[in-house]
């Protein structure tokens, strides 16, 4: 059990070692290029990066601190525990830059995908198409004004509903023998 709670601490730490890493490098770069007629627009990424880095450490210290309780760390393994952390934070900040160059490379490829079946429509689906993209770009306005991006109570009586039908088969299902 300490084996599995120390791998988590770690995988955490890691985990929001590396999104720290990330955030203090969103404040440096340049705001990405606006989005192409052809691809929908993404989600928006403007964050108040030094609020959230400060929750993220402020989680982070929280979690240190009871999982040092629990498993009855010393101060000495409290201190190996940083410094585990840190360098993994160090290790990630590489593959974070590579995660990105990756992620642009995609839009690119999405954008040329987006060009070339427009290309095969014809002129009456192209107009549903277009009409497809512009109720998905008010979606996303909505969910940029900060309303919900997608209806939990929805999917909530979505699932009630199929388990309803499941039951009910299984149901006639069991009668019928």
């Amino acid at each position: 059990m300490k084996k599995y709670l120390m791998m988590m601490l770690c995988a955490t730490s890691l985990s929001l070692g590396a999104f720290n890493a990330q955030a203090k490098k969103a404040d440096t770069l340049p705001p990405p290029p606006p989005a192409s007629e052809e691809v929908a627009p993404m989600p928006p990424h403007e964050l108040d990066v030094k609020k959230l880095e400060k929750k993220m450490m402020e989680r982070q210290e929280k979690m240190e601190k009871k999982m040092a309780e629990e498993l009855d760390l010393t101060k000495e393994q409290q201190e190996q525990a940083k410094k585990i952390r840190k360098e993994g934070r160090e290790k990630m900040k590489p593959l974070m830059e590579k995660m990105k160059d990756l992620r642009e490379e995609m839009d690119e490829v999405r954008a040329e995908n987006m060009k070339a079946f427009e290309e095969i429509l014809t002129p009456e689906q192209k107009a549903e198409f277009d009409k497809i993209k512009a109720e998905k770009k008010k979606h996303m306005e909505k969910f940029k004004k900060g309303k919900k991006h997608f209806d939990g109570d929805k999917i909530r009586k979505h699932k009630k509903h199929s388990e309803e039908q499941e039951v009910k088969k299984h149901k006639k299902h069991h009668d019928e023998d």
